[in-house]
């Protein structure tokens, strides 16, 4: 339980500073440190970082640094791509999203270190 926290604590800490990279961190801290079925950790990942992107963004809200026009949007597209996200998430293997998962986060990656 005490890595449980310690990690978490780790990736609040880098969601509040980089406002991203929430579920990248979290899912594989759940598969791997904690060992939960992966269709659980995915699914319990955006529960953290939903309440934890709702923490993190009170600081920077009272700094006028929020575009609530962009952020609503984006957000409405973000919830409507993870609810069918969810519902084609039953017919793949918890490895097969793993390895997507993981596919994903290495060509964003790369993407980011190519712009950059």
């Amino acid at each position: 339980m005490t890595l449980a926290i310690g990690l978490s604590l780790i990736i609040g800490l880098l969601l509040g500073l980089l406002g991203g990279g929430g579920s990248i961190l979290t899912v594989p801290m759940l598969v791997y440190a904690l060992n939960i079925d992966p269709k659980t950790a995915i699914v319990t990942s955006l529960v953290v970082v939903g309440t934890s992107s709702l923490i993190a963004i009170i600081p920077h809200a009272r700094k006028n640094n929020v575009c609530w026009k962009s952020g609503f949007f984006f957000g409405l597209a973000g919830m409507l791509g993870a609810y069918g996200g969810g519902r084609l998430a039953g017919f793949f293997s918890g490895n097969v999203l793993m390895a997507l998962f993981g596919l994903v986060a290495l060509t964003t990656g790369l993407a980011m270190l190519h712009v950059g």
